[in-house]
């Protein structure tokens, strides 16, 4: 095996042990109490782990995928460019608590001794500079991908 398809392996087993697996066995070592006020709250932990072990399932496919590819190669930038995509989702999930749709704007009512609150967290801003940050990675992927593709070519020659 070269040493970019070894790493790739040991980055997707990583990433694989870390965003499915813990968030697999998370809800089994947290108390049903903890399980059921959050539920009241209106927070669905459930949601939550079942979404971060699906993004964390096709990052690790992502990245086992671009270690055994070419990188001058369209597929290379294609696994990047979603890579990228698949982080972003990530942060939104996760500033979103668990619900894509809010796009950050998080919302909790809580109900003690007949007093209702309502907590609403607006993280919109960290939403759209997580856009920002992954529209320049993307093009940042892209630059390279084309660099790597000069460098590839044959003397002479300039690739296209």
């Amino acid at each position: 095996m070269a040493k970019n398809t070894t790493g790739a392996i040991i980055s997707a087993l990583i990433t694989l042990v870390i965003f499915v697996g813990i968030p697999y066995v998370a809800p089994s070592y947290l108390s049903p109490e903890i399980m059921t006020m959050a539920t009241e709250y209106g927070f669905d932990l459930p949601s939550l782990f079942n979404q971060m072990m699906m993004i964390g399932a096709v990052t690790a496919t992502l990245t086992l995928v671009k270690g055994f590819v070419d990188e001058t190669s369209i597929i290379s930038l294609l696994v990047t460019i979603a890579q990228n995509l698949s982080s972003l989702m990530f942060t939104v999930i996760l500033l979103g608590a668990g619900n894509i749709m809010s796009m950050g704007l998080t919302e909790f009512t809580i109900e003690e001794a007949g007093v209702t609150s309502l907590i609403r967290m607006d993280l919109r801003v960290f939403i759209y500079f997580t856009f920002g940050t992954i529209g320049l990675k993307v093009i940042q992927s892209y630059l390279e991908w084309i660099e790597a593709k000069r460098a590839g070519a044959p003397p002479g020659r300039i690739a296209a």
